[in-house]
């Protein structure tokens, strides 16, 4: 199938590893121009060699060093983006897994920061994209994690502040479809990564197992037989941001193996 992102110009933050990265990769690879972001230069510089090699596009990707934490850092490394680039056909935004201890164990200065990291950081590179994107039409493609949308106690400041997200995207899908920007959200769950790989571990020191029963317990809670590949992830969200969904927008797309289980 053909994604029509051939020229298309794409940034993302937060993506010199993990999701984000493949995620990168596979915009490159169907034919776009991309610039990624994140707080390292050192992992930016590596994640950009990395993906020109894969991709044999080494014009194709480039980077700007940006802090979520930071609202200067951000506007001028989206501003730097955009220039670079010429304009914007594809925003895709993450931001980094915030830690995962209950409300009881946090101070508000941490909610703070929380804030800052998850949702005011989207918020502010959505505001400074949106401009760019109207011109033209395009996409904004937000990254947020499947947990999200079935809370619990633990993980507190990403159960607050991602749902945010969510409601971000509804109402910048309502008020710039007119402009023909499409906003979606695409959720992930049970795609390996360094932070499943951490969170493995983790599950697998406190119950005093292997690491490989703590993954097959990952597995039992999904209807499919394995735990899904940063690849299948990034051809996923690669379709949702391109000019091949052009009639989706407003959505919440789960891409988590059935582990989210209501059916609306």
């Amino acid at each position: 199938m053909d994604l029509n992102l051939v020229g298309k110009r794409a940034y993302l933050t937060a993506a010199s590893g993990g999701l984000g990265k493949a995620v990168a990769t596979e915009l490159v690879r169907e034919g776009a121009d991309v610039i990624i972001s994140s707080c390292n230069e050192d992992n930016l510089r590596a994640a950009t060699d990395s993906i020109a090699e894969e991709t044999g596009r080494t014009e194709a990707i480039d980077y700007k060093v940006c802090d979520l934490m930071e609202p200067d850092s951000i506007h001028d490394a989206t501003k730097g983006a955009i220039d670079d680039l010429g304009g914007l056909d594809a925003l895709v935004t993450n931001h980094g897994g915030p830690s995962t201890e209950p409300f009881s164990e946090l101070s508000l200065g941490e909610f703070d920061t929380g804030y800052q990291g998850i949702l005011r950081s989207t918020l502010q590179v959505c505001q400074e994209c949106l401009p760019a994107l109207s011109n033209g039409g395009g996409s904004v493609t937000n990254l947020v994690a499947a947990s999200a949308l079935e809370p619990s106690a633990s993980g507190a400041l990403g159960n607050v502040f991602r749902p945010g997200i969510y409601g971000l995207s509804k109402v910048l899908s309502e008020e710039f479809g007119e402009s023909n920007v499409r906003v979606n959200c695409v959720s992930p769950r049970g795609i390996m990564s360094d932070r499943i790989d951490q969170k493995l571990s983790q599950r697998a020191e406190q119950q005093g197992i292997t690491e490989a029963e703590a993954r097959e317990q990952r597995v039992e809670e999904l209807p499919v037989p394995d735990l899904g590949t940063p690849e299948s992830f990034a051809r996923t969200v690669a379709f949702l941001a391109s000019p091949a969904a052009d009639y989706v927008t407003g959505a919440v797309l789960p891409v988590d193996g059935g582990w989210h289980r209501h059916a609306f």
